[in-house]
This record gives C-alpha cells, structure tokens and sequence, in this order.
C-alpha cells in the first residue's frame, strides 16, 4: 500500500468523524427521510459504500496491474490535495449551514433560505467539496479504474440528491428560493 493511499484512508477517516461531529441536534444526525427525500439519502450512502469499497480495493488492483496509473506520484498527491480541499470546502459549508445541516432532506418551520458564505455563490458548496474530496480519492490511488467508479457513482447520487433538494426547497421557499436559484450557481461557478 502506498502511503497516498493510507493518507486517503486516513482523510475519509476524518470525513466520517467531522460528519458526526458538525450535526449539533437529534434532527440532524436523524436517518429519517423527509417526505421529499425520494430515496436521495440512501443512493448517497450507496454511491458512498461503493467509494470505500474500491479504496480498499485499490492496493489489491494496483498489484495485479489493474487500472493502475503505474508510478505517478504527482496524481497521487494531487488526489490528497483535493481530498482535503474537498473537506475543508465541506466543512465551510456545513458550518454555514448550522442547526440546518442534516443526513437526510428535509424543511423545518424554522428554516430558512442561505445566502451567506459559499451560498451567495454556489447553491451546493457541500456536494461540490464530496465530490472534489471523491475524485481526490480516486487519484489517491493512482488507479484509473477505481477514479472512474467512483466519479460516475458519486455523479449519480449527487446529481440525484440536487434534484430532490432544490425540488424541496423550491415547494418549501417558493419564489424566495426560485429568485436564490436566479442569482447562484447550482454547483460549479461559471460552469454549471
């Protein structure tokens, strides 16, 4: 195992740890779907397990020259440099988000549309930190294989989840959240 490996085994440690750590209230550490969650939560868990599955399969095909990249040591840091952009990209994210920051979608009466941080810009600061974090997981491992399993896996959920999010938001906030949708972008600035 090369030690860009055991580093992104060590920072989706760190991801499963901060997790837990920023959801404050029973609400959001609840794994209880929303009306409006449309299985999104579970396709994310699923997208998720088959992320880990393949790190943990990577050594395995790397030593049977499967999908390995050979010795790239450049892709590999780049993968841990984005793995920890990813994080930090989420953590901000959740930290702006607070008491609303939650494993699965949902409104609470109290809730409100944001606008600060990240969210003046991108509509989706969370899910673009994952997916930057996942594609840094991929190149971790120097493994063209695993980096295509895990970008068209992590594409799918999360293509799904801001769908069935930005649908909530919308039936939630109305116009307020349709005027927010206007004036940011849904996950990468200048693209899409």
């Amino acid at each position: 195992m090369t030690i860009t490996i055991f580093l992104a085994y060590l920072l989706v440690g760190v991801y499963f740890v901060m997790e837990q750590l920023q959801r404050k209230t029973k609400l959001a550490l609840s794994l209880q779907a929303g009306q409006r969650d449309r299985g999104s939560s579970r396709l994310l868990l699923v997208s998720g397990s088959i992320t880990i599955v393949f790190l943990l399969l990577a050594p395995v095909l790397n030593s049977w020259k499967l999908g390995c990249w050979g010795d790239r040591t450049g892709i590999n840091w780049l993968g841990i440099l984005m793995m920890v952009s990813g994080l930090i990209l989420r953590y901000l994210a959740a930290r702006t988000l607070g008491e609303f920051y939650t494993r699965t979608l949902l409104v609470t009466p109290e809730q409100h549309v944001i606008e600060q941080g990240l969210y003046r810009i991108i509509r989706h600061p969370g899910y673009l930190g994952l997916l930057i974090a996942s594609i840094g997981v991929g190149l971790a491992t120097a493994n063209w294989i695993v980096t295509l399993i895990i970008l068209v896996t992590q594409l799918i959920g999360l293509g799904y989840r801001i769908a069935s999010e930005e649908e909530m938001l919308e039936a939630a906030f109305g116009n307020q959240y349709r005027t927010y949708m206007d004036k940011t972008w849904r996950l990468i600035p200048l693209i899409y």
